[in-house]
């Protein structure tokens, strides 16, 4: 059976099946009458999400003890004991995009719907390399101000 590889891009119309996963970043802050405010500072590109999943950086996230789990769609709290730690992971992070290019396969929501073709995105690095400074200047940011974070991926 031959498969056939098909390169993906944000421009590209939606596919149906394939997913295209992207993600947000922000505070947690306390509202003037005590309730907890989510306020959202960053949107995460399909390129970055799709990147920090592939790079395993997902994965080491969520061995910390932070509130949920990175890369089920849903938001999870990053409690101010961790942001120094989850930006060590982003630091690092960075690193693996230096040198080389990098490519992932899309999940597919239905893999009988997509045949004999693989999905996949190549990796834009310097955009990738800009949303990793922009996430660890958010949890510096977050750390320095006494405040939690949230990031959804």
């Amino acid at each position: 059976m031959t498969v056939r590889v098909r390169y993906l891009s944000e421009a590209d119309s939606p596919i149906p099946g394939v997913e295209w996963r992207r993600g947000q970043a922000g505070f947690v802050l306390h509202g003037a009458g005590g309730e907890l405010v989510v306020e959202e500072r960053m949107v995460l590109s399909a390129n970055t999400t799709h990147a920090l999943l592939g790079h395993g950086v997902v994965d080491e996230l969520n061995r910390l003890p932070i509130q949920g789990r990175l890369g089920t769609g849903l938001q999870v709290l990053v409690p101010p004991a961790q942001l120094e730690p989850v930006r060590d992971v982003l630091y690092r992070a960075d690193s693996k995009t230096y040198g080389a290019e990098y490519e992932f396969a899309l999940e597919l929501r239905e893999p009988a719907s997509a045949g004999n073709v693989e999905y996949r995105i190549r990796i834009d690095n310097r955009e990738y390399q800009n949303a990793l400074s922009g996430l660890q200047f958010l949890f510096r940011t977050a750390a320095h101000e006494g405040m939690a974070a949230w990031l959804l991926l």
